[in-house]
């Protein structure tokens, strides 16, 4: 009965120790936001909360849905820095295992400019501003 703990006990400090280590590495940005406010350069509203576009953030992925007039759920590579948010390679799954790159321009529906830029304004733990080389602004909650 001891040999049987203590080989338990062993096996759980290895699995212990060999857990996932991954943590949230973008700060205040990491988690998922509702678009309240997408203004043109013209400062036009182009989209408001009630257009349901939702942009999640962690690790070095991010997602973008968009559930009201056209469903769409596009993932897609990210680089933060302090002041910058790069969104790039945009895929979905196509099934059997495989995703496929889709252009830059299928975010656009979601306020996601072509060159993927996005200069960050504000961001704290509970609200986000973010503007693109355009000119347009996009403010959003964490929820």
């Amino acid at each position: 009965m001891k040999v049987r703990l203590y080989i338990l006990a062993i096996v759980a400090a290895v699995l212990s120790m060999t857990s996932c280590d991954k943590k949230d590495c973008n700060g205040d940005l990491d988690g998922m936001w509702q678009l309240t406010e997408w203004r043109g350069a013209d400062n036009t509203v182009k989209a408001t909360k009630q257009d349901m576009i939702f942009y999640s953030f962690q690790l070095q992925m991010s997602s973008f849905q968009k559930n009201r007039n056209g469903s769409l759920f596009i993932r897609a590579l990210l680089k933060v820095s302090p002041d910058q948010i790069t969104i790039y390679n945009p895929f979905d799954y196509v099934g059997d295992s495989h995703d496929e790159v889709r252009p830059m321009s299928i975010l656009s529906v979601v306020g996601v400019p072509e060159d993927g830029i996005f200069h960050i304004v504000s961001l704290t733990g509970s609200s986000m501003l973010l503007k693109t080389n355009d000119g347009e602004l996009l403010t959003f909650r964490k929820y």
